[in-house]
C-alpha cells in the first residue's frame, strides 16, 4: 500500500509540496476532502502515473512516495496495480459516449491466459499510441516554436530591409531564404553597418579621380609626375656638377648678391650700348670690363641658361603637384567619406613633401647660379612612395565609389541579401536544434509504428491491433460485462431506456434500441462511473491486491443520485487492497465518513485528509492536511466554517483574506436560515433582524459583493475591512443567539 506522499514538485499547484511531520500515514481506507480547484484531480493524476512513473503533461514531475514495498520516486514503476477514476479516465474511455467504448473482458479460467495476452497487448498498444501522441504533440510544439522563430525574424528582416523592395516580408519568405543558406559567410558588424547604410542611400554621381600628369621627354617618350620628380633629382645633380671656365673674380664668387648685380649690370650696359657707368656716370674702365667679360663667359652663360630653364620646369612641376586633388568628401557615399577624408589628408601630406622636394631643388639651382665656376654635389631626398601610395589609395577609393554608382541596384540587392542572411544565420543554431528534435520525434513515431522499440519488438502497430482484435474474438466474454453494465446502469438511473451493446470494436450505448445521442452530463457521468466499477472486475486487475482511487464520482449527478453512487462505490471497492476517495461534496463526504466509521478495525484502518489551497506572490499552492475534526463530527460544514471566521487573523495580505468573504457568506446564509427561517432572499432576511443597521450593511456588502473573489481582483484597500467585517458578523451571531454563539466558540477552541 501507499503510506505517504513525502514530496511533490512541478505538478500543477503541487509545485513544491512537502508533507508535514504530523500528517498521518495512508491506511487501507482514505478520504480526501477539498473545494473545487483545490488540487484533488491533480493528486488523482499523480496516482494514475504510478504504474509507469512518468507523466506526459508534466515531464519535469518529481515526487517521493513511501509504500509498504519501499520508497518510490519518479521514473520508477509501482508494482501494484492502480485504477484511477477521474476526468481523464472519463475522457479516455467514455468520451462523448457516441463511439465505441473499449470492451471489458471478464473471462473464465479456461481463457485466462489468452485474456492476459490481450491485456498485455492492449497495454502495449495503448502505450505506443500514447508515445505516438506525445511525439506528435512534441512535433506540433517544436514546429510551432520553429514557426515563431521565423515569424519573429521575418518581421525583423522586413523592418531592416524597409529601404529595399521587400516591403511585405513574411515567415514563408524567411523559411525559403533559410533553405538556400549554403556556405554563406556572416558579414562582420562593420560590413553590416555599410549594408544597412546602402539600403537607405540615394544614387550619387560618379567622381573624377586625380591622375598623374604626363609630359614628353627630350627623346619623345612620355613620363608621369613620379618619373619627372625622379628625373629632377638627377638633372639638378648634373647641373651642380657642371662648371664654366672663367677668370675668377674672388669677390664676386664669395658674394652672390654682388655676382647677380654685376652680371645684370653688364647685360644692361651692353643692351643700352653705354660707355659710361649708369650708376656713377664715370667712363667704364677698359681693363675692368675685359676682366668682367672674361668672368661671365659664353660657357658660363650657357650653364646659367640651363639652370634657369630647369627652374622654369620646376614651376611647371609645382603646377602638376597642385593639380592632384581628391574629390570633396561629400561627393562620396557615406560609408566612404571617412576613408576619403583620411586619403585626402594623406595626399595633401604627400603633395607637401613633393613640393618641398621641388623647393629644395630650386634652392640648389639658385645657389648654383652664383657658383657656376665650381663643381659640387647636392643631396636631394628622392622618396616619393608616400605620393605613390596616396595616389593609389585615391584611385581605389574613386573606383569603389564609381563601381557602386554604376551598379547601384545590384549593390542594394547585395546589401539586402547580406542583411537577410545575417539575420537568418543568427537563428540557425536554434533552428538546427529544433529540426534535430523534430527528426528524433518523427523517428520515435516511425519506430513505435514499425515495432522497433519494446515492448513487442518487431511487431508493427497494425499487427498488434489485429492480434488484439482476433484474441478478443476468441475470448468472447465481453458480452457478459456489457450485460452487467446495462443492469447496473439501469438500476443506478432508475430507468431502463439506456443499454450497452457489444460490437467487434467495443460497446455502443443505445437509447430505446437506437444509438444514443445528446446524452446529458449526468447520464455520461453515470455511464463512466458504472463502467469503471465493472472494469474493476476484469481479468487485468486483481482488486484484492490493487489500489483504487476515485475522484468526485458524483460530479454532474443530481443530488438524488449521490446515495446510489455511494452504494455502488462502497460495494465495488470494499475488498480492495487500498482505497483513496477524493470529493468536494460535503454530503458525499459524510456518507464516506459514516461508512469508514463503521468498518471494524480488523478490516483496515482509516485516514482522513483535506486539501487546502492558498495563494501567495508565486501563485496558488496546495497542501495535504489532516481533516478538521469539526468536519468529521458534525452533519454540516457550518461549525467548521464558523471556526475559520473565529480563528481568522489578518496579516495584511490579499492572499490571507481573499477566501474569507466566501466563508462569511456561507456562515451568514446558514445562520439566517436557522434564525430567520423564511423564503426571503439574503438581503431581506438580514434586514428583518434586530442589529446595528450600519454593521448589517457592512456585513451584507462584504459577504455579498466580495464573495467568489480569486484574490487577483481583490481591492487591496479592502483587506483591512476583512478583519472588521468578520468581527461584525461574529458579533451579530453573539448578539442574536448568545447560547448558539457560545457553543460554536467552544467547538472552535
Amino acid at each position: 500500500m501507499l503510506t505517504s506522499l513525502k514530496v511533490i514538485e512541478n505538478l500543477g499547484i503541487f509545485s513544491k509540496y512537502s508533507a508535514a511531520n504530523n500528517l498521518p500515514e495512508f491506511q487501507r481506507f482514505n478520504v480526501i476532502y477539498g473545494d473545487n480547484g483545490s488540487g484533488k484531480t491533480t493528486l488523482s493524476r499523480l496516482f494514475a502515473t504510478l504504474p509507469t512513473g512518468r507523466h506526459l503533461e508534466y515531464p519535469d514531475l518529481k515526487y517521493s512516495i513511501t509504500t509498504q514495498l519501499g520508497a518510490l520516486t519518479h521514473g520508477q514503476n509501482y508494482p501494484r496495480k492502480v485504477r484511477v477514476f477521474n476526468a481523464d479516465y472519463v475522457e479516455a474511455n467514455i468520451g462523448q459516449c457516441e463511439g465505441h467504448i473499449p470492451h471489458i473482458l471478464i473471462v473464465g479460467e479456461d481463457n485466462m491466459a489468452l485474456a492476459q495476452e490481450v491485456a498485455d497487448e492492449q497495454a502495449a498498444y495503448t502505450e505506443r499510441l500514447k508515445g505516438i501522441k506525445a511525439a506528435t504533440d512534441a512535433i506540433t510544439k517544436l514546429e510551432s516554436d520553429r514557426g515563431k522563430l521565423f515569424s519573429a525574424i521575418a518581421k525583423t528582416i522586413g523592418e531592416a530591409t524597409s529601404g529595399a523592395t521587400l516591403r511585405s516580408y513574411r515567415k514563408p519568405d524567411a523559411e525559403a531564404a533559410y533553405r538556400k543558406l549554403k556556405n554563406f559567410k556572416k558579414p562582420s558588424d562593420a560590413e553590416l553597418v555599410v549594408y544597412r547604410t546602402t539600403l537607405h542611400q540615394e544614387q550619387l554621381e560618379a567622381v573624377q579621380c586625380a591622375t598623374l600628369p604626363l609630359e614628353n621627354s627630350v627623346d619623345g617618350a612620355s613620363r608621369n609626375l613620379l618619373e619627372i620628380l625622379s628625373a629632377i633629382a638627377s638633372d639638378v645633380s648634373a647641373l651642380t656638377a657642371r662648371t664654366a671656365q672663367s677668370a675668377v673674380i674672388a669677390r664676386l664668387e664669395e658674394n652672390g648678391d654682388l655676382y647677380d648685380w654685376v652680371e645684370r649690370g653688364i647685360a644692361i650696359h651692353r643692351d643700352h650700348k653705354s660707355e659710361r657707368c649708369e650708376f656713377c656716370d664715370q667712363m667704364l674702365p677698359t681693363a675692368r670690363m675685359k676682366q668682367l667679360v672674361g668672368h661671365f663667359s659664353d660657357e658660363d652663360q650657357n650653364l646659367k641658361f640651363d639652370i634657369e630653364a630647369e627652374q622654369k620646369h620646376l614651376d611647371v612641376v609645382r603646377d602638376y603637384i597642385h593639380q592632384l586633388v581628391i574629390p570633396a568628401k561629400a561627393q562620396f557615399y557615406s560609408e566612404l567619406r571617412e576613408e576619403a577624408e583620411a586619403t585626402s589628408l594623406a595626399l595633401e601630406n604627400a603633395k607637401a613633401s613633393a613640393l618641398k622636394f621641388v623647393d629644395d631643388a630650386d634652392a640648389a639651382l639658385m645657389q648654383k647660379l652664383t657658383q657656376r665656376t665650381r663643381s659640387y654635389e647636392v643631396s636631394l631626398t628622392t622618396d616619393f612612395s608616400g605620393l605613390s601610395v596616396a595616389l593609389t589609395r585615391t584611385e581605389a577609393l574613386c573606383d569603389r565609389h564609381n563601381q557602386k554608382t554604376f551598379a547601384f541596384d545590384a549593390e542594394k540587392a547585395k546589401a539586402r541579401d547580406a542583411i537577410e542572411m545575417s539575420y537568418l544565420l543568427s537563428i540557425s543554431p536554434q533552428v538546427i536544434a529544433l529540426d534535430d528534435e523534430i527528426t528524433k520525434a518523427r523517428k520515435v513515431i516511425e519506430d513505435l509504428k514499425d515495432g522497433a522499440l519494446e515492448p513487442f519488438l518487431a511487431r508493427t502497430l497494425e499487427d498488434l491491433e489485429k492480434s488484439i482484435t482476433e484474441k478478443r474474438a476468441k475470448v468472447a466474454n465481453a458480452h457478459k460485462a456489457g450485460e452487467d453494465i446495462t443492469r447496473r446502469l439501469q438500476n443506478f438511473l432508475g430507468r431502463t431506456e439506456l443499454s450497452f451493446a457489444s460490437a467487434d470494436q467495443g460497446y455502443l450505448v443505445y437509447r430505446r434500441g437506437k444509438p444514443a445521442k445528446r446524452l446529458s452530463e449526468g447520464e455520461k457521468m453515470a455511464i463512466a462511473f458504472i463502467y469503471f466499477l465493472v472494469q474493476l472486475g476484469d481479468q487485468a486487475f486483481d482488486i484484492a491486491e490493487g489500489v483504487v482511487v476515485i475522484d468526485d464520482p458524483i460530479s454532474s449527478l443530481d443530488s438524488s443520485a449521490i446515495y446510489q453512487a455511494f452504494s455502488y462505490l462502497k460495494n465495488a471497492v470494499k475488498d480492495a487492497k487500498q482505497v483513496i476517495i477524493l470529493t468536494h461534496n460535503f454530503d458525499f463526504l459524510k456518507l464516506v465518513l459514516n461508512w469508514f466509521h463503521g468498518i471494524p478495525t480488523k478490516a483496515g484502518f482509516k485516514s482522513y485528509y483535506m486539501v487546502v489551497c492558498t495563494e501567495n506572490e508565486n501563485g496558488r499552492n496546495a497542501r495535504l492536511c489532516k481533516l478538521d475534526q469539526l468536519l468529521q463530527d458534525h452533519a454540516s460544514e457550518y461549525q467548521y466554517l464558523f471556526k475559520k471566521l473565529y480563528t481568522y487573523k489578518s496579516d495584511g495580505t490579499i492572499e490571507s483574506a481573499y477566501h474569507i468573504p466566501n466563508v462569511a457568506r456561507k456562515v451568514l446564509e446558514t445562520f439566517l436560515e436557522y434564525y430567520e427561517p423564511s423564503s426571503a432572499n439574503l438581503y431581506k432576511k438580514l434586514d428583518a433582524i434586530d442589529f446595528d443597521p450600519l454593521k448589517k450593511a457592512a456585513i451584507f456588502k462584504f459577504a455579498n459583493d466580495l464573495s467568489h473573489m480569486t484574490g487577483k481582483g481583490f481591492d487591496p484597500a479592502l483587506v483591512a475591512e476583512t478583519q472588521k467585517n468578520t468581527a461584525y458578523l461574529l458579533e451579530m451571531i453573539a448578539t442574536l443567539a448568545p447560547k448558539h454563539h457560545a457553543g460554536l466558540v467552544k467547538l472552535s477552541s
